[in-house]
């Protein structure tokens, strides 16, 4: 099984037409990684179940108090990116991740991948790390990523 370098971003906003956007720019051909989203309703010991990502998306949007974490599998093979992560934080933001396989966190791949998404998302924290998940709320993704690889933006060649 090969091993992943993970790339993290925190956007502020919850906004469900990034995702979509984002999906048809980097993962145009994606599996999503779930049949069905069983999310708790906050406040009482009931979850609400979604069979589609849009109808998610949409709730998770209105719900900024709901964490939650989604899964999208890359079918281009020759794409540099090999899995998508979503996480809605618990405080009303979303953590893009990024899977490429290898494990220099400092290779070719790795920091052009991650400069191209931290500009596309305008990205003000992220950072790199190897097959580590983030954590579930913006503060503790900052902390996170202050302790973790963080590339100074340069040209590669």
């Amino acid at each position: 099984m090969p091993q992943y370098i993970d790339s993290y971003y925190l956007v502020n906003e919850r906004d469900s037409g990034l995702v979509e956007q984002f999906l048809n720019d980097f993962l145009p051909r994606n599996s999503e990684l779930a049949l069905d989203y069983l999310i708790p309703v906050l406040g009482t010991e009931q979850e609400r179940i979604f069979d589609n990502v849009k109808e998610v998306l949409t709730y998770l949007d209105a719900t900024p108090d709901v964490g939650y974490i989604m899964y999208w599998e890359n079918l281009n093979k020759a794409s540099e990116i090999k899995q998508f992560t979503l996480m809605y934080t618990d405080d009303g933001k979303m953590i893009f991740g990024v899977s490429v396989i290898g494990n220099d966190l400092e290779s070719k791949e790795s920091l052009l991948t991650f400069y191209r998404i931290k500009r596309y998302l305008k990205a003000v924290y992220a950072c790199i790390t190897g097959e580590e998940p983030p954590p579930g709320n913006s503060e503790d993704f900052i902390f996170f990523c202050e302790n973790r690889y963080v590339p100074i933006m340069k040209s590669i060649e």
